[in-house]
């Protein structure tokens, strides 16, 4: 009994501790980062059109 308490106490803080996001650091100078998505178009091997999009951040 006292083995599968044990286990169970295991299994549920692996879970918390991989659920749980971590926590971003401070930015610098107290400014947050600005995040644009930009669409940017190119050409396959075989000259077909492949459109991204890309996130910029600063």
């Amino acid at each position: 009994m006292r083995h599968c308490l044990l286990a169970i106490a295991v299994a549920m803080t692996t879970t918390l501790v991989v659920a749980v996001p971590a926590e971003a650091g401070p930015y610098s100078y107290g400014q947050r980062q600005t995040c644009v998505v930009k669409t940017v178009k190119t050409y396959g091997a075989y000259g077909r059109v492949v459109i991204k999009k890309v996130r910029i951040c600063k």
